[in-house]
């Protein structure tokens, strides 16, 4: 027995204290109601969220005071009605009026109270004697205009989602076309003018160099490693360039190119060191082409030299090369501009 007492008295809602201010916390709304306590009905002429007030009328029993009941109140609209049932428990009268209390204000009812409580609030709701008459959206929406609308937003939805996804096959198909077809190499090309170059036939120290020399006169000479003093002479009245890296003292090795004798003629020239697996690809019938730095893209054929040999054969892993291109793509005002060297395959079905 005691257990089921106590599981009981767990149960039981917790008690609302009776000097609670409900005037001053909750205004009271004149909003029509009809409460049903009992057997009886009484008509509404306030509420709030902790109370409902209700005309008591000549039939009313003191001995009702402090009880408590599960209470009907009934808000009657024109063609519909909201009923809830909050426990309430009768505190007595205040200015002809029975005070109903509500046990627990934050009960299942709560929701359906704020809401016309707010409309009333909003004005939506008006009292017409003992009816409420609401004054907001009374159209309903068409269900088949709603239900059309939201299967265009679905078929919206879907065709973006299709939209997307073709994208991004796209875009990844065009990222491995990119990777698998075209490659750059690292090292840039040098658009120089066409000359004759001079090189050094034994390692060793410039021990004489005079560009200024005439055609049979020595333009430089080398002190090689063999202890022979090497000179070698103009073969031409042309403009020369020395080298860079070429003064008087400096040491060369074979090959080693000294300077560069120009004729009148403005030919170009392209020159880069080229990775050995560029130039496998390069042999194996990729497209060569310049990109240059104004946009263009130029066509360009491989040229193997002596030098080209050497460095692979010695283990170089990026080897000097010429690049050939068709008359008139390079001009002379392309010689000092930068350019890279692009690589190119052609898909064997596409071929």
């Amino acid at each position: 027995m005691s257990d089921d007492t106590s599981q009981v008295k767990s149960e039981a809602p917790k008690e609302v204290p009776k000097d609670f201010v409900y005037d001053t916390e909750h205004p009271v709304l004149p909003i029509p109601f009809t409460a049903t306590l009992g057997e009886k009905k009484l008509k509404g002429v306030g509420i709030s969220v902790a109370a409902a007030y209700a005309s008591a009328g000549d039939a009313f029993d003191p001995d009702i005071v402090g009880s408590r009941h599960v209470t009907k109140l009934q808000f009657d609209f024109k063609g519909f009605s909201i009923t809830i049932f909050p426990e309430v428990s009768v505190e007595g009268i205040r200015d002809g009026e029975l005070t109903l209390q509500f046990m627990d204000p934050a009960g299942p009812h709560l929701p359906q109270l704020r809401y016309i409580l707010n409309s009333f609030i909003a004005g939506d709701f008006v009292s017409l004697g003992s009816m409420l008459s609401y004054t907001g959206p009374t159209t309903p929406g068409d269900a088949k205009s709603g239900g059309q609308q939201k299967q265009n937003r679905f078929n919206a939805r879907r065709i973006g989602t299709l939209l997307a996804s073709f994208v991004l096959i796209g875009a990844a198909f065009y990222t491995i076309y990119q990777r698998y077809t075209v490659s750059y190499e690292q090292r840039p090309v040098f658009i120089l003018r066409a000359g004759n170059d001079m090189r050094a036939t034994s390692g060793g120290q410039i021990s004489f160099l005079n560009p200024t020399a005439r055609q049979g006169e020595v333009i430089y000479s080398i002190s090689a490693n063999t202890g022979d003093v090497l000179n070698f002479k103009n073969p031409c009245n042309c403009e020369v360039s020395v080298n860079k890296e070429i003064y008087e003292g400096a040491t060369v090795l074979p090959s080693d190119p000294i300077l560069t004798l120009f004729d009148s003629n403005f030919d170009i020239r392209v020159q880069t060191h080229m990775s050995v697996e560029g130039l496998t690809k390069a042999m194996n019938g990729d497209r060569i082409y310049l990109e240059m730095n104004d946009g263009r893209s130029v066509p360009a054929e491989l040229v193997v030299t002596t030098s080209t040999s050497a460095a692979a054969r010695a283990g170089e892993l990026f080897v000097p090369v010429e690049l050939d291109t068709q008359d008139g793509a390079l001009t002379a005002d392309d010689i000092g501009e930068p350019a890279r060297v692009r690589l190119s395959r052609s898909l064997p079905w596409i071929m």
